[in-house]
């Protein structure tokens, strides 16, 4: 039996590793001993493995990643470390001379013998580890659902995007009833599921059906209330005894059951019952051998959650989350893909030239009944602000257009596949507006509503005042009602304008730290002060304001 440590670079990510928890999968069942560490395990726990996997993200974790892999070749041999995932696929090269010789995996785990054995085994086919999760405090935000892939690959080869790399053949790899199946027996019932196809409508029909059938029968089926919250108290004594009996670490995943239980307490309503079981809750804060109390009244507690916990039947979601081809989405394909209860239907609007392509998908799906869309938007590529300006205040029109829709757009920035940072900068932006880009999007939390109002103020009524908000300061911006309130916004407005439009752009070069051959001119120091006001300094009243009205 080996020992095996499973490790995701401490980056913020939405998703969790699937390719180490399909590994996970993959050893376990060979009779090994599996941990998952994100970030850099201390000592004491890498001296024990006999193997470590380190996944990959994005290109511009490249550092992140690199730090990771040397912190863990300090402590074990190299050619026991592998390293995979997207990032190692993309740039393979870079990655091997920056931590040679540990292995560099590329592509999908096809065959175990990469690994080193000989079972020839397809792990990428193979059910999600989810419990390896529990090894762990940081908190996906999308982890409570199932993940899963019917098709691999996408035959557009789109030059922004990194799919025909990571997975260069589109082909039809459908196992949904056999993998969600054994991932429910073993971890539980999950209310909704995340497809990761990159363009699943270069199915056939025949296959795009056989698909939506399969969802059904796993209970994904338009307005049918098939879910029902599992007992959490079942799942985490057959996780927690099995941790035992393999002397696996029990900490986080009894810290997790603790929480849940803190909040579960408000729904018990019988005050004897409730008091009882709060005098648990008391006893496991006080002691040390927190999971003998738990174990001591394992009857009770599920006893207690299966009395209170909610059983009304809740309709089950299905997410495309990789995104819906509007240029393949036809009245046929839709017809099928309407029996699933999808939500939300994403469509990617990244060209103005795509517009009416788009326009055409989107009313397809609200024909068929979608009423819930997230619409990607991809910026800082060829396009221009105008143009992004233009896309998404289509959204905001279409959102409008069609009654009882819940609806956003997506902003995406794009960065070319390769980069190992984010500071690359489109030929038609500035270092300035991208900044002023991301106060806006922090504001409103990634998104773009669909009402126009909230649109206007955000981005503006038209492409100019899009510019003059890319080009206020970025506090003028994040801090918009304080500055506006006190007059520094129009006084601010006042000396911009004032400036002729060779002045303006200089300026916005000048903000961009564009100096270009040295003969950039500097702005006049009146205007450049504004960009200098911070939120503390008015509240603190450490600066006059009239100096700048």
């Amino acid at each position: 039996m080996e020992k095996i440590l499973l490790v995701e670079p401490d980056y913020t990510n939405k998703y969790p590793p699937v390719g180490l928890m399909k590994i996970a999968t993959y050893h376990k069942q060979r009779g090994d001993s599996v941990i998952f560490y994100k970030g850099k395990a201390p000592y004491p726990m890498i001296s024990k493995v006999d193997k470590v996997y380190i996944t990959s993200l994005f290109t511009f974790y490249f550092d992140i990643l690199v730090e990771t892999v040397l912190h863990y070749q300090k402590f074990i041999q190299c050619d026991k470390i592998f390293v995979g995932g997207i990032l190692a696929t993309i740039m393979p090269n870079k990655l091997k001379e920056a931590i040679a010789p540990s292995n560099v995996i590329t592509g999908q785990l096809i065959d175990s013998s990469v690994l080193g054995y000989k079972d020839n085994i397809n792990i990428d086919l193979l059910p999600i580890d989810y419990d390896i999760l529990d090894d762990t405090y940081y908190n996906y935000p999308t982890q409570d659902n199932f993940f899963a892939y019917t098709t691999r690959g996408c035959p557009r080869h789109c030059k922004f995007c990194a799919v025909s790399t990571l997975e260069p053949k589109f082909k039809y790899t459908n196992n949904l009833i056999s993998q969600i199946t054994e991932e429910k027996s073993l971890y539980g019932d999950k209310r909704n599921i995340l497809l990761m196809d990159n363009n699943i409508l270069f199915l056939k029909p025949k296959e795009l059906k056989n698909i939506t059938e399969n969802l059904i029968k796993l209970g994904y089926e338009k307005d049918k209330k098939t879910f029902i919250p599992e007992n959490e108290a079942i799942f985490f004594y057959k996780k927690f005894k099995n941790r035992l009996s393999n002397n696996n670490t029990t900490t986080v995943v009894i810290d997790k059951f603790i929480n849940y239980l803190n909040t579960f307490k408000n729904k018990i309503k019988q005050q004897s019952l409730r008091l009882e079981f709060e005098e648990i809750l008391n006893q496991i804060k006080t002691s040390t051998l927190r999971g003998d109390i738990l174990l001591n009244n394992e009857s009770f507690i599920t006893d207690i959650i299966e009395k209170y916990r909610i059983k009304k039947p809740m309709q089950r979601y299905v997410d495309f989350n990789q995104g819906i081809d509007a240029r393949l989405l036809t009245e046929e394909n839709m017809s099928i893909l309407s029996s699933l209860p999808l939500r939300p239907f994403r469509l990617a609007y990244d060209n103005i030239d795509c517009t009416e392509v788009y326009k055409k998908a989107f009313d397809i799906a609200y024909r068929f009944g979608v009423r819930h869309f997230s619409n990607y938007m991809l910026f800082n590529y060829d396009d221009s602000p105008d143009d992004f300006w233009q896309r998404a205040y289509q959204n905001i029109l279409l959102y409008n257009q069609y009654k009882g829709l819940s609806s956003f757009s997506f902003p995406m920035k794009y960065a070319p596949i390769d980069s190992t940072d984010r500071s690359y900068i489109g030929k038609n932006w500035n270092k300035k507006y991208l900044s002023a880009m991301n106060i806006i999007l922090n504001v409103t939390k990634g998104v773009i509503a669909r009402e126009e109002g909230f649109f206007f103020r955000a981005y503006g009524k038209n492409e100019a005042e899009f510019h003059e908000i890319l080009s206020m300061p970025n506090n003028f911006i994040k801090y918009r009602d304080l500055f506006e309130n006190i007059g520094l916004t129009n006084a601010w407005r006042h000396e911009f304008y004032s400036l002729d439009s060779d002045g303006r752009k200089s300026l916005l070069k000048y903000l961009s730290g564009d100096t270009g051959d040295g003969n950039i001119p500097v702005p006049d120091k009146k205007i450049l002060s504004y960009y200098s006001i911070t939120k503390h300094q008015i509240e603190a009243n450490t600066i006059r304001i009239t100096d700048y009205l």
